[in-house]
């Protein structure tokens, strides 16, 4: 599996930063989506946007899942984790 970091597009002012990352794993899997899982969540209350990491076999399939989930995505980019 591949890992990317997915920026969602500014939120409506009625979701909240903080719950929509907790809970959009649950909603992957409560929408049947099985190939993309979500590894981790920042947010950012002030902008009112979340940044994902996701593992995936491809950015197509990260895309189709959430828009499954109805979350706006900014983009999508495939990275490479850099240990010391």
């Amino acid at each position: 599996m591949k890992k990317f970091i997915v920026n969602s597009a500014i939120l409506s002012p009625k979701i909240d930063p903080r719950e929509c990352g907790a809970g959009a794993p649950k909603m992957l899997v409560k929408a049947g989506v099985k190939d993309v899982k979500i590894r981790g969540c920042y947010c950012c209350s002030s902008e009112g946007r979340d940044i994902f990491v996701v593992e995936a076999e491809n950015s197509e399939e990260v895309l189709k899942a959430m828009n499954k989930i109805n979350l706006p995505i900014a983009s999508i980019t495939e990275a490479e984790e850099v240990k010391e």
